[in-house]
């Protein structure tokens, strides 16, 4: 391990983070002009798109133009155009090249253009770490990633896979100087018991600052099998294997730690002392198998919560730690909404018509080829970020 070369990286990271940070206090006090911005920008680029020539792009030209033009759409909608980015053609949905795509619900293939991904790096990767960094959080210690990366490069040069995962191995030159288990392994994850896997690499290396998974559960998955495990892991931390090199001295520490250890009791600080920060990355809801990941970590743990995304898009970014509510994001998508209790979509609402204590589903265009989008995602709005809605999740 090279602190110099993991501190480095986390100060670049904190300060791209800032950048973002910047901009969302910017855009936060007056998001409609930036929801009129967005959307002119949407019609006015993408009017030669075969979407755009298919709906009369070229004929609008006003916010509410647009949503009076154009219907409310589901995936069914997009199945046409979607299979011929699958098949190489550019200009489909977007005149922005598409970098990505993401699997939805098993099976909704969704294309990330070159704009959709660089916001979720800003709002999803880069501001966890400036909020991180402000809580000095950001330290010299590895990071623990439990994040799928695995990708396919379909014949058009597309990447097809987690989307998340390939923001974590963008950086290939400082892989094995920053990350406790190897990017390649969840390539080998049909091969191998990953799990397995996962936990002796975490066990190995004691020097663990971060942890960065999608869903909480995937650390307390880890943990537990820690727990039921543990013996084996350590004696071949103190053998070797193909995978670790031999380490009597960390496997006599784990042995010390857990053979005392009561199944659900404090155990992360014993085993990583210096692991003070876990990024979550898809957060419905807490539940009650949180607080157990809680108990594990005591409370010299602290959580981000990146906010509300999927691959339809990026919607809301965390704003305080340990808090899953983030704001909405004025310049990542265009939202509107229906109220919960509506019966139908004839009169959808904007984010400055947003009534605290309320629940409404929401509705997208954004910058990846999605036009009133019915996202099937019924927020709760609970507060107020500056003059921006800040969410949660609905139960």
């Amino acid at each position: 391990m090279d602190e110099k070369v993991i501190k480095s990286i986390n100060e670049a990271r904190w300060a791209d983070g800032q950048t973002v940070w910047n901009r969302l206090e910017d855009i936060t006090f007056n998001p409609m002009q930036s929801q009129e911005e967005f959307v002119m920008r949407l019609i006015r680029e993408n009017a030669k798109t075969a979407f755009g020539r298919n709906h009369g792009f070229e004929f609008i030209r006003s916010m509410e133009e647009y949503r009076q033009r154009i219907h409310v759409t589901t995936y069914e909608d997009y199945i046409q155009y979607i299979e011929r980015i699958v098949n190489g053609e550019r200009n489909v949905l977007t005149a922005y090249q598409t970098e990505h795509l993401s699997l939805h619900h098993g099976y909704k293939v969704l294309p990330q253009s070159r704009w959709g991904v660089q916001l979720y790096n800003d709002y999803n990767f880069c501001a966890m770490f400036y909020i991180a960094g402000n809580h000095g959080l950001l330290t010299d210690g590895m990071v623990l990633n439990l994040v799928d990366n695995h990708l396919e490069q379909l014949p058009s040069g597309v990447c097809k896979g987690n989307l998340l995962g390939r923001l974590l191995i963008r950086r290939e030159f400082d892989h094995n100087q920053l990350y406790v288990i190897p990017v390649e392994i969840p390539r080998h994850s049909l091969e191998t018991n990953f799990r397995y896997l996962q936990a002796l690499y975490a066990l190995k290396q004691k020097y663990i600052s971060i942890a960065i998974c999608e869903h909480y559960e995937e650390m307390l998955e880890l943990l537990r099998y820690i727990e039921k495990h543990w013996p084996r892991l350590a004696d071949d931390i103190e053998r070797g294997n193909s995978y670790v090199q031999s380490d009597p001295e960390r496997a006599n520490a784990i042995r010390e730690i857990m053979e005392p250890h009561h199944i659900g009791s404090q155990m992360v600080a014993q085993l990583w002392p210096g692991l003070h920060c876990i990024m979550v990355y898809d957060v419905d809801h807490l539940s009650t198998s949180f607080e157990l990941l809680r108990t594990y970590c005591g409370t010299n743990v602290h959580f981000v919560f990146t906010g509300i995304s999927s691959p339809e898009g990026t919607f809301t970014t965390a704003i305080n730690l340990d808090d899953p509510q983030g704001v909405l994001i004025p310049d990542s998508v265009f939202y509107e909404f229906k109220p919960k209790d509506a019966k139908d979509y004839d009169q959808l609402l904007t984010l400055d018509q947003l009534e605290i204590g309320r629940s409404y589903e929401l509705i997208i265009s954004t910058l990846s080829g999605l036009y009133r989008y019915k996202t099937q995602k019924v927020l709760s709005v609970v507060g107020r970020y500056h003059d921006t809605p800040t969410v949660i999740v609905a139960r």
